[in-house]
């Protein structure tokens, strides 16, 4: 069985509206990032050329990085989106992180609910 990005991301969603605890927004943080990650990386792998990596380190920060500096026209369309799903997908990554490795970091329902909206933004970005 598979899922798709949107899948995650209507997840994390409803997580967002039924979470009462701190175990499940930091859940909710997790799942829209992700959900928004494969859809950052479908729109990537779809540019005619890739954007730029720099001195980006691991999977997700070059893809950050690729979408941040994309190397299409900037008279293309998706120059512009690409920069917005890549500064989308950054703030979406600082939620994730803090929600799963600052464990002593309160998270609430607030950051949840937003880190779910931002991913059904950059989903909607990416897939039109």
């Amino acid at each position: 069985m598979s899922t798709t990005p949107k899948e995650l991301i209507d997840c994390a969603t409803a997580m967002s509206q039924s979470a009462t605890d701190e175990a499940a927004y930091r859940a909710v943080c997790s799942r829209a990032y992700y959900g928004a990650f494969h859809a950052a990386k479908a729109f990537h792998d779809a540019l005619p050329s890739p954007g730029t990596v720099g001195s980006a380190r691991g999977r997700h920060e070059q893809l950050i990085s690729q979408l941040s500096n994309p190397t299409v026209s900037s008279k293309n369309k998706k120059h512009g989106k690409s920069v917005a799903i890549g500064k989308t997908l950054r703030s979406l990554v600082t939620t994730r992180v803090l929600a799963d490795y600052t464990i002593t970091a309160a998270v609430d329902k607030a950051t949840a609910t937003s880190a779910a909206q931002n991913a059904v933004v950059l989903h909607t970005a990416a897939t039109t």
